[in-house]
């Protein structure tokens, strides 16, 4: 049975039994409500259910035996992702405790099934995603978990990161040492270097990634490492940052999202 360790088991009639056709990550639901919703997923009539809740204290309750059986959060995406729903309303962000709640879970989720260390916006595609992208067939409920609450999940999957597997405390890159250190470096003289520490870490992830080439990892934070950056904040990992949004500089988001990949911690 897959009980998530750390969390209050409480088993409730609204399920589907061995209907889990495949792991794809985790769907984020805002409860539109407070206190826990166990006596209405407990209840027949609700034909409502969710494999976890998370409360604004970040207590995390679980109801079913997730990754087997399936709970009634997301209709057509039930046999296929884990659901997650988060105390409060759709205008309000998740506090703190929450985001480190939801990312346990995914941490959880990433040790027994895989799921990936990143955001999706996508009914498909392994990773983190939420209700809203399923339209109709989700239930078509497109406000949920609300504007607030989605762009956590990139906050959410790099404290899951942190928690798979911790950087090393000498591996942090500072956004605004980046930033500092772009705009110093393209402005000095060919190889002038500024934070070179940071900067070789945020590089050699950039050559790891194919967007780097290998003889730009010089610490130096020139035009082509900015270039490189850009690119990254483009790319489906890196957050799909519009073209004129995707500047090259690095921001805590996608900062933190390469950290996860090649173990470094960002700081703002």
């Amino acid at each position: 049975m897959a009980r998530m360790p750390g969390t209050v088991y409480r088993p409730v009639r609204n399920f589907h039994p061995n209907g889990v056709r495949e792991h794809r990550g985790l769907v984020l639901h805002v409860q539109d409500g407070n206190n826990s919703p166990f006596g209405w997923y407990n209840d027949p009539a609700s034909q409502a259910s969710s494999d976890f809740w998370v409360s604004k204290s970040g207590v995390i309750e679980q109801y079913v035996n997730t990754g087997v059986d399936y709970a009634w959060a997301q209709v057509a995406g039930n046999p296929y992702y884990t659901s997650v729903e988060t105390e409060g309303h759709p205008n309000e962000s998740l506090t703190d405790a929450q985001v480190e709640g939801v990312a346990k879970i995914y941490a959880w989720g990433h040790g027994e099934w895989s799921w990936p260390l990143i955001v999706v916006d996508s009914t498909t595609a392994h990773g983190l995603t939420y209700h809203g992208i399923g339209g109709a067939a989700w239930g078509g409920h497109t406000g949920c978990p609300g504007d607030l609450r989605k762009p956590q999940r990139g906050r959410i999957i790099a404290r899951a990161g942190e928690l798979v597997s911790p950087p090393a405390p000498h591996r942090t890159v500072s956004v605004a040492h980046m930033v500092t250190a772009m705009k110093a470096d393209s402005a000095g003289p060919q190889g002038d270097v500024t934070y070179k520490t940071e900067a070789l870490l945020l590089e050699s992830a950039l050559y790891a990634e194919g967007l780097l080439a290998k003889q730009w990892v010089d610490g130096s934070l020139g035009t082509k490492t900015r270039e490189a950056y850009a690119a990254w904040q483009r790319s489906k990992a890196g957050g799909s940052y519009s073209e004129s949004a995707a500047d090259g500089y690095p921001g805590i988001q996608s900062l933190s999202r390469l950290g996860t990949r090649h173990n470094f911690l960002a700081l703002a």
